[in-house]
């Protein structure tokens, strides 16, 4: 069993801030009963600030990941209903369909999937769609069923373009590290400010309470971290939509139409 990857972070920062608070003790010497009360205003500040500003954050990564999530999967169903909805179609134009909704989810989880880490996307997948939607908009439909059915497939087809565009957006956005500067920068104030204490008191109790006020902050910073990063990092979003998907179309293939 692998431990999680915010055990990491909150290790580590633990690590930083004991380091900090033991070259502090050497050299920080503040006259608490003169600048004690100051220290406490400011403190509270500090912490006030520092604590919306993750707060927010979290919570927007976490906004973020969640509609990512539901976009892959969104993805995934409108794939299969093009799949369904194709049955209604003549042949050969309703395997040319199906086959190009298998072939698509094949090349996202062989190619695209591993791809997306690096901030990548798959031609072969951006091919597949292109045929996709040509084979269905140049079908001529004979009756008001065949025109429905091919109106329909034309919807659900731009939607999964649509999604899969917003996918790969993500896994290319900048915005982790744009923003992790900010983030480390309140970090170390936030155990800067804990630091103010140094050498008053029992150190022990003060390690602790350092700690745990590192722990807070890393896994608090590991979630963002972990969150921003929804295709490349452990916490990294999984296709299981196109692999269930896939296994129903690819049972289904041959599977005779009701007349």
């Amino acid at each position: 069993m692998s431990l999680s990857p915010l055990v990491y972070w909150a290790v580590a920062f633990v690590i930083f801030s004991l380091l900090g608070l033991f070259i502090s003790a050497k050299t920080i010497k503040i006259d608490l009963k003169e600048n004690g009360e100051l220290i406490i205003a400011m403190l509270t500040i500090l912490g006030t600030l520092v604590s919306v500003l993750l707060g927010l954050l979290v919570s927007s990564a976490n906004d973020q990941y969640r509609s990512l999530e539901e976009c892959v999967n969104r993805e995934s169903t409108n794939v299969n209903q093009v799949f369904r909805l194709a049955r209604g179609l003549p042949q050969p134009t309703a395997s040319i369909v199906q086959n190009q909704c298998i072939e698509y989810c094949d090349k996202v989880l062989g190619e695209e999937w591993p791809a997306m880490k690096r901030g990548e996307m798959s031609e072969p997948v951006s091919k597949i769609l292109a045929r996709l939607s040509d084979e269905v908009v140049q079908f001529h439909p004979s009756n008001d069923g065949e025109s429905n059915i091919q109106s329909a497939i034309i919807t659900a087809a731009t939607e999964v373009g649509n999604d899969r565009g917003v996918r790969i957006v993500a896994s290319r956005s900048s915005w982790t590290h744009r923003m992790l500067p900010l983030i480390f920068t309140c970090a170390i104030v936030v155990l800067a400010c804990s630091y103010l204490y140094a050498g008053k008191g029992s150190f022990r109790l003060h390690a602790v309470l350092v700690s745990l006020v590192a722990i807070t902050l890393g896994t608090n910073i590991g979630v963002i971290f972990l969150m921003t990063r929804p295709f490349s990092s452990e916490w990294a979003i999984q296709p299981e939509g196109f692999e269930l998907h896939l296994k129903t179309m690819k049972e289904f293939t041959n599977f005779p139409a009701h007349p």
